[in-house]
């Protein structure tokens, strides 16, 4: 929505059921498919929920959101049937009724009614609106488009204009933008006479709409573009880093990569050059180190810049709890993928702690990772087939399909 462009890093696509796992006030539970229905497992790998689905999402907010006779496509999106919510003891919370529906944010979720999937996961018609834990509908659906609340208010559509909603229903930001972001770090990118700038939650234009492209605040800063070339500002506007840069990505433990002539480097928050731009890609700041590619192997530096994990892999993704996952032998689609080849996990060391094995895998989430064995990756990154599994960190099954 905001014009730029995005930094595609080659790794493997996440499956939306391995998303926003649930970790309170109850032990993580985590989906599973057996022979083409959703259930859950703990991190044992004991089934807790019966696969009963045909998805489902990890937990949020308490409740999780599960599809009944919904056809996931060749792009990974389920399409077709109707969503409603579980509990964590598998009782039916919300009866499934709606054509599209969202994980619950801040104690309510949209929920589309009378709208159809695309291909490519977008939503097409019908009205949104939201409800809450107990499915009552707390906002009519009579939008044409909305996003789910952030910060205590709501995106949402009507007329083709962007406005904000309270959870009440209550119009705080009319409805007079070309199009919107939700907020974010008390500031929401807005589109107005063609320009991007930033309101507050009283819908006050604190930032002109002066930019060509934006993005919306992330750790306190937000990207900016004018005529091809990026840069930062602070919530007052105040340019922090100036706009001399090709591309870029949000600050993370105080860094910022940023694209020059080609090649990525590092910017701190007073806009110094940290790291040259030397690399071919790089990637933000996770625990302490950050996946950068040279030539066409992806290894891991540190915040001074040094070589932390020598580049020796062909794929490599960020951190999570301690372990990154690491591909040899694969090759980067047209789509920005990684196809082929072994993933496995190693440590910040760059000790190899469970080895390429796996056809496909997924970051560690709540103490387990998603694993396959077998199955067949399209070019949209949407895996099929094969034998599914959950590892711990020392590389052995808790649980696999079929067993």
């Amino acid at each position: 929505m905001t014009g730029l462009k995005r930094t595609l890093w080659g790794g493997t696509a996440f499956l939306c059921l391995c998303a926003m796992l649930w970790a309170q006030p109850q032990a993580p539970l985590f989906p599973v498919n057996q022979q083409g229905k959703f259930g859950y497992i703990d991190q044992q790998g004991r089934v807790v929920i019966e696969p009963n689905y045909d998805w489902a999402f990890g937990f949020s907010e308490g409740l999780a959101l599960v599809n009944i006779s919904g056809i996931k496509n060749e792009y990974g999106f389920v399409v077709g049937g109707k969503w409603g919510y579980i509990s964590p003891d598998g009782e039916t919370a919300v009866t499934p009724q709606y054509d599209d529906a969202k994980n619950f944010s801040q104690g309510l979720a949209l929920v589309n009614v009378g709208g159809k999937t695309i291909e490519t996961g977008m939503i097409s018609g019908g009205r949104r609106g939201f409800i809450d834990q107990t499915g009552k509908t707390v906002i009519e659906p009579g939008y044409e488009d909305a996003r789910s609340f952030s910060e205590g208010l709501a995106l949402v559509r009507q007329n083709d204009k962007y406005g904000f909603i309270d959870q009440s229903g209550k119009v705080i930001v009319p409805f007079q933008y070309q199009d919107a972001m939700s907020f974010s770090g008390d500031r929401a990118l807005v589109k107005l006479d063609n320009g991007w700038g930033f309101i507050n939650k009283n819908g006050e234009a604190v930032i002109p709409p002066v930019y060509h492209g934006a993005r919306s605040f992330v750790n306190g800063f937000a990207i900016v573009q004018t005529e091809g070339k990026f840069g930062f500002i602070d919530p007052a506007g105040r340019v922090v880093v100036a706009q001399h840069y090709d591309d870029a990505g949000n600050f993370y433990q105080g860094l910022a990569a940023v694209k020059l002539n080609g090649r990525w480097g590092y910017v701190d928050t007073t806009g110094q050059r940290i790291i040259a731009a030397k690399y071919a890609a790089a990637s933000g700041f996770v625990e302490g180190l950050a996946c950068i590619r040279i030539g066409g192997k992806r290894g891991y530096i540190n915040r001074a810049g040094r070589m932390a994990v020598p580049p020796r892999f062909d794929g490599a993704m960020d951190f999570s709890e301690g372990l990154a996952l690491v591909n040899l032998g694969g090759k980067m689609n047209e789509n920005g993928i990684i196809q082929g080849g072994k993933w496995g996990f190693i440590n910040k060391t760059g000790q190899t702690v469970i080895k390429p094995r796996f056809d496909y895998a997924w970051d560690f989430k709540n103490g387990l990772a998603m694993v396959n064995m077998g199955g067949k990756m399209n070019s949209y990154g949407n895996t099929e087939g094969g034998t599914w599994g959950y590892i711990d960190r020392t590389g052995k099954y808790v649980w696999k399909s079929g067993e």
